[in-house]
């Protein structure tokens, strides 16, 4: 059985919302793994209510939400974290937090550091006409260097823990660190890079002032290697500072 998946981060809960959904609209992906998902109440802007948005845009869908902390900004506030949205429904759902803990931050108007704040992996199973799809979403550790640190060491430590001996499987996700760091090699060694020398960029730079971001690599997908790829893409639509990801997979 084929199975669309879409990986995308959405830019502080999908500031650009119309040509998120008119992205997912056209590709009809089954599984969505997200980033920078929003869950703020109904006094707030719209990319504050990012679950309510994805809620009406797929109706029938099962979703599993991951808050990393409660972001308080000069305009908003909520939970923002990762969230899983699937065709088909999750029998098991685990959060595993990579970094630091859940907890409340205050976002000065002009935060340029984001190191400190908390970041998880999702783990969930989808069930697919009685087979069984470990599913896993995750936002790394930022900082600009993307290079290795203790922190991201430990982070795919934990990661290596989560995936090990589970097929098949799929890991996606914004990581925040370049694809050629010993933090990605200890993931390479269970599961295939699927994207792996295939991009320059994954950021949209229509959105990034620092040409620096024009060659590097954050987004990635993986998969173990029991699973065939069928297609693989990375569309170009304007939906996020980051690029969208689209595999399509046979299992």
């Amino acid at each position: 059985m084929q199975i669309k998946i879409l990986d995308l981060n959405l830019f502080e809960g999908g500031l650009f919302w119309p040509n998120i959904e008119k992205l997912i609209q056209k590709e009809n992906p089954d599984i969505l793994c997200l980033q920078e998902v929003f869950n703020g109440d109904a006094k707030q802007s719209p990319n504050f209510r990012t679950i309510e948005q994805l809620d009406k845009l797929l109706p029938g869908f099962h979703h599993y939400y991951s808050p990393e902390l409660f972001e308080i900004w000069p305009f908003g506030q909520g939970d923002g974290g990762n969230a899983i949205y699937s065709r088909f429904p999750m029998r098991e759902e685990q959060t595993i937090f990579l970094h630091r803990e859940y907890q409340k931050i205050l976002r000065p108007r002009n935060e340029k550091d984001f190191s400190h704040y908390p970041k998880n992996l999702q783990s969930v199973v989808v069930e697919i006409d009685g087979k069984r799809l470990h599913v896993a979403n995750m936002h790394g550790i930022w900082g600009l260097d993307g290079k290795d640190s203790k922190e991201r060491l430990q982070m795919s430590k934990l990661i290596v823990k989560e995936v090990k001996g589970k097929k098949p499987l799929v890991l996606a996700g914004d990581f925040n660190l370049k694809p050629d760091t010993v933090t990605i090699q200890y993931i390479e060694k269970l599961l295939t890079n699927v994207f792996k020398g295939e991009m320059k960029t994954s950021f949209n730079m229509r959105h990034k002032d620092n040409l620096g971001y024009a060659s590097a690599v954050v987004d990635m997908f993986f998969a173990s290697p029991d699973i065939k790829i069928v297609s693989k893409s990375v569309p170009g639509d304007d939906v996020s500072d980051h690029l969208p990801l689209l595999v399509t997979v046979e299992i």
